[in-house]
């Protein structure tokens, strides 16, 4: 037997899913070999659950104990670290990764979606920073820094790591915007702006930056491009649950709580329900006790995937939600779901027309919005790419429809950047 060719073998039916036949071939490696550094790295890899992960560890561990200087190895190190709450953990290893290898760059993607938990802890900042000075030219070890610094409070700091790492260029738009809503969030809008300038002229083609530009501008939009929030979705599903985690995002429990007392008020779970952009399904299991059929309806192909992964939807819909709520449904729903969606609508008058058109008489709908506290306008596009609401507007927009609005109730929907986004949790009926 070649190792090396039952190796491949093994990794080419991993690759393909086949996991009986890779493990027969990471075994005979093994039995030949048991340092081959590759087949134990993948074998810890085909065997990690995340219900228990040490055999997994463990081989990985002593893979590298074997190599230490496997980059890929210790960005994988770190997604089963962070897999199982490890956090702090996992980042050490994406940095040993990113010094290793600093083309490496699955590894500098997972530091910045953990870059917050860094701001936490003077340790990972300090090795950040030192990232930084080991990279000078490159855009993302600056990005990743300010993220960080943000988080600890350093501002000052923060600010111009991000301008630096902007200027310099950042390896993907999707990274690019999210360091430039922080620098205007952190009172730096002008310069913001002159990056998104930038970026689209890179990139003319980009929907997506060409929207934030408009955001940023402060443009008056009816509603996001649904190409936008397609896109924008698509590219965010695998890290999405994710992101929200550290966000400490809240509202789908929020949404299910208003839901379940209903439920309970009622003596009767309802028969059907919607949940309108339901992105990977965090709401889903939720209300799932609470619902007869139970259909998801999302823009995102890559969202929908996500979400059928929770076993909690009876239907899962690919479109825009209006085009749903209008379409010659085969059912009317007892209870629409719509968490964190209508941020991406302006004006939400055509929503509720639509959502008129698909309740039951009796039917509710429990949705979220952000707040918007000047009643000078009925709402605003932020910087953000969400809009924020007026809730007086969305009480009259409701009535003027001929459905009835209320009760409501503010919280905090979720933290970014260091700031609590005030929101507000609204149930819209229609009468039997």
């Amino acid at each position: 037997m070649d190792i090396e060719e039952r190796f491949a073998e093994g990794l080419e039916a991993h690759r393909q899913g086949n996991g009986e036949a890779a493990l027969a071939a990471y075994k005979d490696v093994l039995a030949a070999n048991p340092d081959h550094p590759d087949g134990l790295h993948y074998l810890g890899l085909l065997l990690f659950k995340k219900d228990d992960p040490e055999d997994a560890l463990s081989l990985i561990r002593h893979s590298l104990h074997i190599n230490e200087n496997n980059a890929f190895a210790r960005n994988n190190l770190g997604n089963i670290l962070k897999l199982i709450g490890r956090r702090e953990e996992a980042f050490a290893e994406y940095i040993l990764a990113v010094e290793l290898d600093s083309d490496q760059k699955d590894a500098w993607h997972n530091l910045g979606i953990l870059a917050g938990e860094a701001g936490r802890n003077d340790e990972l900042l300090r090795r950040l920073a030192d990232l930084k000075d080991r990279y000078p030219n490159k855009g993302d070890a600056w990005r990743i820094y300010g993220l960080a610094a943000g988080r600890a409070g350093k501002l000052d700091e923060a600010a111009e790591a991000l301008d630096t790492g902007l200027t310099l260029g950042v390896e993907t738009p999707f990274h690019a915007v999210r360091a430039v809503r922080f620098l205007h969030e952190l009172g730096h809008g002008d310069r913001a702006t002159e990056h998104l300038e930038k970026l689209v002229d890179q990139n003319p083609d980009d929907t997506s930056l060409k929207f934030h530009l408009a955001a940023a501008r402060g443009e008056k939009l009816a509603q996001v491009p649904e190409d936008y929030v397609k896109s924008h979705f698509d590219s965010f599903s695998d890290s999405f649950d994710e992101v929200l985690e550290i966000l400490e995002y809240n509202t789908p429990q929020r949404v299910a709580n208003a839901v379940k007392l209903l439920a309970e008020r009622s003596g009767a779970p309802f028969p059907d329900v919607a949940d309108l952009g339901c992105g990977t399904g965090l709401c889903g299991p939720l209300i799932r006790d609470v619902s007869g059929r139970l259909t998801g309806v999302d823009l995102s192909p890559g969202m929908l995937q996500k979400a059928a992964q929770r076993n909690a939807y009876d239907f899962l819909v690919e479109g825009e939600l209006i085009a749903f709520l209008n379409a010659d449904l085969p059912t009317h729903f007892d209870l629409c779901v719509c968490v964190d969606t209508l941020c991406y609508l302006g004006d939400l008058t055509p929503f509720f027309e639509a959502l008129d058109k698909a309740l039951k008489p009796g039917g509710v709908l429990v949705a979220s919005v952000e707040m918007l506290e000047t009643d000078k306008e009925a709402f605003q596009l932020n910087a953000s790419g969400r809009y924020a609401h007026n809730s007086d507007h969305i009480r009259r927009t409701v009535e003027t429809v001929g459905l009835r609005y209320g009760p409501e109730e503010t919280s905090v929907l979720r933290k970014e950047f260091g700031k609590g986004v005030e929101g507000l949790v609204f149930h819209v009926f229609k009468d039997p």
